[in-house]
C-alpha cells in the first residue's frame, strides 16, 4: 500500500456507514465491510478487558491472534480497493487513443509507443540505451548478453517487454541507418 497502516476507530466511520442496501455503490459494501471489522475489533478488546486473571494465560493468544487476523483483513481490503483503482485508472489509459513516438533518426522513421508501451516509456529508453552501449566501439559485451542481463534487472512481465522492445527499437534504427550507409 502506498500508505502507512492504520486499523480505524468505529469514530471514523460516519452513521450512514450501516445504510447498504442492494442499489449501494461498491465503496459502500467495502467500508460497511471494514466498519464491521473495527466492530469485531472493538468486541475483542471487550473480551480481553474481561478476562480474569485465571483465565487471561490461556485466552489472551488467542484474541490477540484474532486482532492480528481483524487487522490483516482490513489492509487486505485497503489493497484491494487500491489495487482496483490503479487497474481502472490502467484500463481507461489503454483505452485511450495515446500515441506518442521515439523521434525519428536520420535513417529511420520515428516509432510509435502507444498504450502500456508508453507507460513504461522510461523503460523503453533504458533498452534503448543499453543497445546503443552494447553497439559502440570498444564495448566489451556482446548485444545478445546486454540483453539478457538488461532483461533480468526489471521486474515484471511487462517492464522485460518494455526494456526488450526499446532494446529491439535502437537495434532497428541502426539497422536502418547502415542500410541506407551501404546504399550510398
Amino acid at each position: 500500500m502506498s500508505r502507512t497502516a492504520y486499523f480505524p476507530l468505529l469514530s471514523d466511520f460516519s452513521e450512514q456507514v450501516q445504510e447498504v442496501n442492494a442499489c449501494s455503490p461498491p465503496g459502500d459494501f467495502r467500508e460497511l465491510g471494514c466498519y464491521r471489522l473495527v466492530q469485531a475489533s472493538a468486541a475483542v478488546d471487550s473480551l480481553l478487558a474481561a478476562l480474569t486473571p485465571e483465565n487471561r494465560a490461556d485466552g489472551e493468544p488467542y484474541l490477540r491472534y484474532l486482532q492480528h487476523l481483524l487487522l490483516d483483513a482490513y489492509q487486505m481490503i485497503e489493497l484491494s480497493a487500491q489495487v482496483a483503482e490503479e487497474d481502472q485508472a490502467l484500463l481507461e489509459a489503454l483505452q485511450r487513443p495515446i500515441s506518442r513516438r521515439i523521434p525519428s533518426t536520420e535513417h529511420c522513421r520515428e516509432l510509435p509507443l502507444v498504450g502500456w508501451r508508453w507507460k513504461h516509456r522510461q523503460t523503453v529508453l533504458a533498452g534503448m540505451a543499453t543497445a546503443e552501449a552494447c553497439l559502440a566501439q570498444g564495448a566489451n559485451a556482446t548485444p545478445w548478453a546486454a540483453l539478457a542481463e538488461g532483461r533480468s534487472q526489471w521486474r515484471g512481465e511487462r517492464a522485460r517487454a518494455a526494456f526488450e522492445l526499446g532494446f529491439m527499437m535502437r537495434m532497428y534504427q541502426r539497422v536502418m541507418a547502415s542500410n541506407a550507409n551501404h546504399r550510398e
